[in-house]
Formats: C-alpha cells, sequence, structure tokens
C-alpha cells in the first residue's frame, strides 16, 4: 500500500505550486468562455488535475538511481497480450470451483497489480463523460491515449534521464488502463445524478457574464501589470538601447513609460481594453456608457498609477527594509506622514469598495468612469436554468429506467 500512498502524498505536494500557475489561465478561459467564476467548474478542474497528477506520479515513482537502472537486465517491454491473465491464474490460489479461494486470490499480488491499472483510469472515464461530454467511443480512444503516454514515459527511461528502461513497457496495461477509463465513462451516469450537469454550471456562468467582478478585474491587473507591462518595459529598454538614450532614468524606462503604453496607450485605441480586460471580456466605459475619451483615460491612469501606487511605495521607501534603518531628518518625517495619510485615505476607500461590494474606486469615481462586460451575454434567466435542471433530471431518469 505504501508504494501507492507514496506517490499520492508527493502529487498533494506538488499540487498547490501547479494550481498556482495555472489559476491565472484557467481564470482567463472561464471569463472568456463563460463570462464567470464558478466555484463547482473550479473544483471539478482542479480536482482533474490532482488526479492527473497523481496518476502521473503513481507510474513513474519511485524513482530508483541511474546507476542502479544501468545494471538491470530484464525485459524492457512485453508485447504479448493477457499475460497478466495467465500470471494470475498460474501464480495464484485461485481456483474457479472453490469459493474459498477466490477471496485470498483477490490479496495476491497478481490480481492487485492488474486491478490497479483498471481503477486507476476509471476517474478519467468519468471527468471525460461528465465534464468533457466525450461519448464512450471518445472516451476509448482518448484512455487508450493517456495510457500509451503512460508506457511510452516507461519505456523512454523518463523521457531519456535513464540509460534504459526502468519499468516494464506491457500491453496489458494499454488494455487494463483502457478498460478502466471505459468502465469510468459507462457508469458516470449513475454518479452525475448527485451533480449539477455541465450544461447548469455553463448557463448559470453565462447568467452572471455581465458582473465584472473584483476577481476579473484583479485577473486583468496581474496580465497587465505583471506580464504586459514587464514584456513592454524589455522592449522599451532594447529601443532605448538601440537609439543611444541610456542616460534616460530608469524609472522613466522601467515604470512611466510601459504603463502609459499599456494603460493608457493601447486601450485609447482598443476602446478601453487593456489586454488584460480583453483576454477576461471586460472595458473601461463612462458611467453613461459612452466610450472613454484619451484625456479622462490619462486622468484615471494615473490618479491609480501615478498617486496610489507610488504612495504606497513611497511608504515602503521611507520606512526602510527595517524601522530601525530610518533616518529621522525632518525632511524623511514630513515625506512619511504624506505618504502615510495618502495610503491610509487610498486604503480605507478600497477597503470600503471591496466591503460594500461597489467596487468603484475614488480613481473612477473621480473620473465618472466604469467597467462593464464584453461578454455577448444571451440573457439567460432563472427559467432557462430551471429547464435545464429539469431536463437533466429526466436524462437520468431515462438512463436509469430505459437501458
Amino acid at each position: 500500500m505504501s508504494a501507492y500512498l507514496g506517490p499520492v502524498r508527493t502529487a498533494i505536494i506538488t499540487f498547490p505550486f501547479l494550481a498556482l500557475v495555472l489559476a491565472l489561465p484557467f481564470l482567463v478561459v472561464v471569463y472568456r468562455r463563460y463570462g464567470a467564476f464558478s466555484w463547482w467548474r473550479a473544483v471539478v478542474i482542479y480536482s482533474f488535475v490532482f488526479y492527473l497528477l497523481s496518476a502521473y506520479f503513481l507510474i513513474i515513482l519511485p524513482l530508483p538511481s541511474r546507476a542502479a537502472v544501468a545494471q538491470f537486465t530484464g525485459p524492457k517491454y512485453n508485447l504479448e497480450p493477457f499475460m497478466a491473465l495467465r500470471y494470475f491464474v498460474h501464480t495464484t490460489v485461485f481456483v474457479p470451483t472453490n469459493p474459498h479461494t477466490w477471496l485470498a486470490a483477490l490479496k495476491q499480488s497478481a490480481f492487485i497489480q492488474p486491478f490497479f491499472n483498471v481503477v486507476l483510469t476509471i476517474p478519467f472515464g468519468f471527468y471525460l463523460r461528465y465534464y468533457f461530454k466525450r461519448s464512450v467511443p471518445q472516451i476509448i480512444l482518448m484512455s487508450f491515449g493517456l495510457s500509451l503516454f503512460f508506457e511510452l514515459t516507461q519505456l523512454s527511461g523518463l523521457y531519456g534521464y535513464y540509460p534504459r528502461p526502468y519499468r516494464l513497457f506491457d500491453v496489458d496495461d494499454l488494455i487494463l488502463n483502457t478498460t478502466g477509463g471505459f468502465l469510468g465513462g459507462v457508469f458516470a451516469p449513475i454518479l452525475m445524478r448527485a451533480l449539477p450537469s455541465r450544461d447548469i454550471i455553463d448557463a448559470k456562468s453565462q447568467a452572471r457574464g455581465a458582473r465584472v467582478t473584483l476577481a476579473r478585474r484583479f485577473a486583468a491587473f496581474i496580465i497587465d501589470f505583471f506580464l504586459f507591462s514587464g514584456i513592454i518595459g524589455v522592449l522599451i529598454q532594447i529601443l532605448l538601447h538601440l537609439l543611444g538614450l541610456d542616460q534616460l532614468p530608469g524609472f522613466l524606462g522601467n515604470y512611466v513609460l510601459p504603463l502609459f503604453f499599456v494603460f493608457v496607450l493601447w486601450p485609447a485605441f482598443n476602446q478601453g481594453q487593456t489586454l488584460g480586460k480583453s483576454l477576461v471580456r471586460i472595458k473601461i466605459v463612462r458611467t453613461n456608457g459612452q466610450p472613454i475619451g484619451f484625456w479622462r483615460l490619462f486622468l484615471r491612469e494615473s490618479l491609480l498609477y501615478g498617486l496610489a501606487l507610488p504612495s504606497f511605495m513611497g511608504l515602503n521607501y521611507f520606512f526602510g527594509e527595517y524601522f530601525g534603518a530610518f533616518h529621522r531628518t525632518e525632511i524623511n518625517l514630513a515625506a512619511l506622514g504624506f505618504f502615510g495619510l495618502l495610503s491610509l485615505l487610498f486604503l480605507i476607500n478600497f477597503a470600503w469598495e471591496i466591503i460594500s461590494r461597489h467596487h468603484r474606486f475614488f480613481y473612477d469615481a473621480w473620473t465618472d468612469t466604469t467597467q462593464i462586460s464584453t461578454f455577448p451575454w444571451l440573457g439567460y434567466h432563472e427559467d432557462r436554468i430551471l429547464g435545464l435542471e429539469h431536463k437533466h433530471v429526466k436524462e437520468i431518469h431515462h438512463y436509469s429506467c430505459g437501458r
């Protein structure tokens, strides 16, 4: 049992880091396709990712040393099908005519190993049928593909890291894994009776697609401020170097010009959409719905990136890395008080807008702007969602009673 629990523990440790890496792409896909974030969709997708990660570790762990693998002399592959069945019949205590031997045979490794290969891909078939809405023939083909990936990983010696395979490429594993995926797909509708259907999840998300949530705005901010601005900053530095303008202050090339391009110039010619806002389908407009002009957009972004953000940066600078490093001169104390007051006011505004759920921060209020969704909202209503739920119940009833 420890041979199986060890890889799962490794997956549990690794998963949070993988989940963090996938969080932003996941949010972008969700907002572009469905208009709103759904907790249930996140649970399904992330549990599927965790399952795949666990399955992968189960087939590659534990890892032996390269020196030990170099000493292996056994076969690298088995291309003869149903060897596992013959091995079970000839090496276990199983006697078909003696029921007393059946339970004991199930506890022997000749049964446990093939049984594990079937169980390994049952969840894969379930996820494909439930969330990805694949047909049984497609599930069979995709389960075979997943199993083939596992077996080729082993045959390649973990993609060439080992001098030879440290586990056997076995055609029986392909058969057993594919069978497991098939079983998961066939029996999925039974478990789906207790779960919301994919259509219901999508409809509820699309019904909320017109809302611009704080998480949606934050996803756009991460893309623009940390990814897009960083790329533009590098390009600007290269351009300044080619033009012989290296003597310009680094603050200008690393902060001012990239932010101006990303948050002012780009959206000014893209209907109020930065790159991040385009990806999550939102844009900045005036509160009356009219397009935002260049100067209004410039003022809005200057309040945020030219006043609010520098006040926090200035406060951090004057505090120093440690408070003990702060030099108490009159100028420094005055600067500390100024930046501290601004930061406090901005924090109060941010906290109040988040608590009240208005999400209309000072820079929008002062420039008479707002953010709206550009998701092609089709006007889904509660009766639409209820109709899908009723359809889901009828389909499950048809499956359980008519097949």
